[in-house]
């Protein structure tokens, strides 16, 4: 490290972290600029998806907004017991999206249609709780940006087999 008249100056090693700082700074904004709402809606579907197949429950819900409802009269509260019931009662849950498609309908408001199918096992049986694969079930969700995430507000077609809701 150099001293001049003026004080300390930086040295090769504090203008390296200087530069490494700055390069992740520039990465991190970039990145974060160049991520269309699209890419972003299409990721918090799939950790969904993950977070399911996972038996992840609060993984789950940080997907779903505080505002969810449903045109079933459904809540963030109902999907929470929803998913608590078919964790509770099947094994090796799978959720196959076929196709995806994302919209965002206006600022802070977005549509992501697929279609999809869930597996499940329960015992020695494997069988379809949501479509089916020769006929997948059309899903709509709708997502709201709350801060920096978006999030499901409501869902539509998912349609569970009724007698797994029992």
């Amino acid at each position: 490290m150099v001293e001049g008249e003026k004080g300390m100056t930086l040295g090769s090693k504090g203008k390296t972290v200087l530069i490494i700082m700055a390069a992740v700074a520039a990465f991190v904004l970039i990145k974060y600029l160049l991520i269309s709402d699209e890419a972003r809606i299409k990721k918090v579907i799939y950790k969904g998806k993950a977070a399911i197949e996972q038996e992840d429950f609060e993984g789950a819900l940080k997907h779903v907004s505080r505002d969810y409802q449903d045109d079933y009269g459904m809540n963030k509260m109902a999907i929470a017991a929803i998913l608590k019931r078919l964790y509770a009662q099947f094994d090796d849950i799978t959720i196959y999206v076929e196709w995806m498609e994302v919209e965002i309908l206006e600022p802070g408001l977005g549509q992501a249609a697929l279609l999809t199918w869930v597996t499940a096992q329960w015992g020695e049986d494997v069988g379809y709780i949501v479509g089916n694969a020769e006929t997948p079930s059309r899903v709509v969700f709708t997502l709201i940006k709350e801060g920096r995430h978006w999030r499901v507000v409501k869902a539509e077609g998912v349609d569970l087999e009724e007698e797994f809701l029992l």
